[in-house]
């Protein structure tokens, strides 16, 4: 017995070192408020960084793109031939500076096609963007909460397993006195590690809770960090505002967009013969003759050329009825996409707040369950002063405590996340 006891001394002080350091950390941070992690992770999660750069890197190339589409492909030639010459009467210098201007344009109906279009795809971008925002947010919020629960279960651990030593000290005082069996210290005893081992294991879910909140904060991993641990089921914001009519679906309105884009490409394709038409014109100058004796220009001292020429794709018209169905056919399918999402979009505001209700009905059993159970252990606790249970039965009236309280803030935190699983649908994360 001495040996067993010397061995769990052992275990005991070995965990308290290995963890010392951790509540040393949580004595010198301050819990961070929901607002405070939401404010961090905007500015300084790495998705949310990638994706603000994406989407000003996507206007800029169309902004680019469009400026390429407008100006004109010119060519510019500069070369310069001097010569002398000795005529009958007079001394002359000829200069032929040659002076050459190649431009290029397709048709003005492709050109604002293809603007268009461009602009169509900024829009697409910048939801798209909203919508990683959005989703990364929900995920922000998430940890936040999953590291409050992590934080309650250990709280509650650590108090399970301060109940279990003081229980085990009381049975071995007891063994000592020859008022229990040794039965009774051996359950204490086994009680004690359960707990401990218990405590183990919300210790390590709630350092892995942390490396996912800082990573979500663009912080190191390892990093100290604390927030409130308390998770209320009060609303966060005015749930009276999710209602059909603010629901805000992206992936709906993204779709629509497509959709758009793809009604411009078939209008494209129709106009075709319009757009098939490229514009070319040339422009050339040369010769300069200047008399030295007289100094003068001659009469006649340039001469110009001007070429314009138009040119048409008739490969693109012999295509262009495949082309128009091609885009016919887009449009059918990027509009059924719409359609079934638009479908989805309506069932899923029911759902979520279905989920909502339901979650916090199994958050109101709960609190009932665990005012049961703590009526239900003081009775228990009366009775095994007076030896009239078993230690037993009060050991299984402290774990069903156990349970409820864990299963309430388990209840409360699926609240949270039904929650603001309804806050996304108005768009409360779209920045």
């Amino acid at each position: 017995m001495w040996f067993v006891k010397k061995i769990f001394a052992c275990f005991w002080i070995i965990c308290s070192i290995t963890f010392l350091p951790h509540g040393m950390a949580d004595a010198t941070v301050q819990p961070m408020t929901f607002e405070e992690v939401l404010s961090a992770a905007s500015k300084e999660n790495f998705d949310i960084l990638i994706a603000q750069t994406t989407k000003k890197g996507s206007l800029l190339s169309n902004k680019i793109s469009n400026l390429h589409i407008w100006l004109p492909k010119a060519t510019f030639m500069v070369a310069q031939h001097n010569e002398w010459g000795k005529g009958a009467k007079a001394l002359d210098f000829r200069s032929d500076p040659f002076f050459r201007l190649t431009w290029e344009s397709r048709s003005v109906f492709d050109k604002i096609f293809e603007t268009k279009i461009n602009n169509q795809h900024n829009l697409v971008n910048h939801l798209m963007a909203t919508k990683t925002i959005s989703d990364t947010l929900q995920k922000v919020v998430a940890s936040y909460y999953e590291l409050a629960l992590a934080q309650k279960k250990c709280e509650l651990s650590n108090t399970f397993t301060k109940v279990a030593a003081s229980r085990l000290k009381i049975e071995e005082k007891k063994l000592r006195l020859g008022l229990v069996s040794k039965i009774n210290y051996l359950n204490a005893d086994l009680a004690l590690k359960e707990a401990n081992l218990a405590l183990l294991e919300e210790q390590e879910v709630l350092k892995e809770k942390r490396r996912n909140l800082n990573l979500t904060l663009g912080r190191p991993l390892n990093e100290a960090i604390l927030v409130q641990s308390t998770i209320p089921v009060e609303p966060m914001w005015d749930m009276d505002g999710v209602t059909p009519e603010k629901v805000v679906d992206l992936e709906a309105a993204i779709q629509a967009k497509k959709v758009a884009i793809a009604a411009t490409e078939l209008t494209r394709a129709k106009s075709y013969l319009l757009s098939c038409l490229s514009l070319s014109s040339d422009f050339s100058a040369n010769r300069y003759i200047y008399n030295l004796q007289d100094k003068k220009w001659l009469i006649h001292p340039s001469k110009g050329l001007v070429n314009i020429g138009v040119s048409i794709d008739l490969g693109g018209l012999l295509l262009m009825p495949a082309a128009i169905k091609k885009a016919r056919l887009g449009l059918n399918n990027e509009t059924f996409k719409l359609s079934k999402e638009k479908l989805s979009a309506e069932d899923r505001l029911a759902n979520k707040k279905w989920l909502y209700r339901h979650a916090l009905g199994l958050h109101t059993i709960a609190t009932a369950r665990l005012k049961v159970s703590k009526q239900k252990l003081a009775f228990v606790e009366k009775a095994y002063q007076l030896n009239q249970v078993k230690l037993l039965e009060l050991q299984e009236a402290e774990e069903d405590v156990q349970k409820s309280e864990i299963n309430l803030i388990t209840y409360a935190f699926k609240v949270k996340q039904a929650e603001f699983a309804l806050y996304r649908l108005v768009g409360k994360f779209d920045k």
